[in-house]
């Protein structure tokens, strides 16, 4: 056999492979899927964050006021005095801080708001939550003159 039969016999036994390989790909979904609906969130309450220094943050309770198992899908924003936000809590008490250039946000701590609030803003065991009316947010987003960080 020459060297063009080797080559022909070669490209024929590829092609047979190729043909005997079948793959198929199936797709499932997850259990209650076609039950997920989006709830449009709107702000609730609002705390601020204060110790000896002034305001240090905020926090703002995000949810919808018409939902029956409202407190498993709350959401509570965490933010700078700048409006900026560092971090959320959901309703299970899990609080996460936003990393600059990640992908992933960093799990801190799980427990109260309060506690919650104090490890995303890095802030001392002293400094409690005092809550606040929502106009207070819908200020500009210069920080009080009190701000000491």
């Amino acid at each position: 056999m020459g060297r063009l039969g080797r080559t022909a016999g070669a490209a024929l036994a590829l092609t047979l492979g190729a043909l005997a390989c079948t793959t198929t790909t199936t797709e499932v979904l997850p259990v209650g899927l076609e039950l997920n609906r989006p709830v449009h969130g709107q702000a609730l309450r609002a705390w601020r964050l204060v110790h000896a220094e002034g305001t240090l943050g905020y926090a703002v309770e995000f949810g919808s006021i018409d939902d029956v198992d409202a407190a498993a899908r709350t959401v509570y924003s965490v933010r700078n005095p700048y409006q900026q936000e560092l971090g959320t809590i959901d309703g299970l008490g899990r609080a996460w801080r936003f990393q600059p250039h990640a992908e992933d946000a960093l799990w801190l701590t799980t427990g109260t708001l309060a506690e919650g609030v104090r490890a995303i803003l890095d802030a001392p065991a002293e400094a409690r939550l005092e809550e606040v009316p929502l106009e207070v947010l819908e200020g500009d987003a210069t920080p009080p003159a009190e701000v000491g960080r």
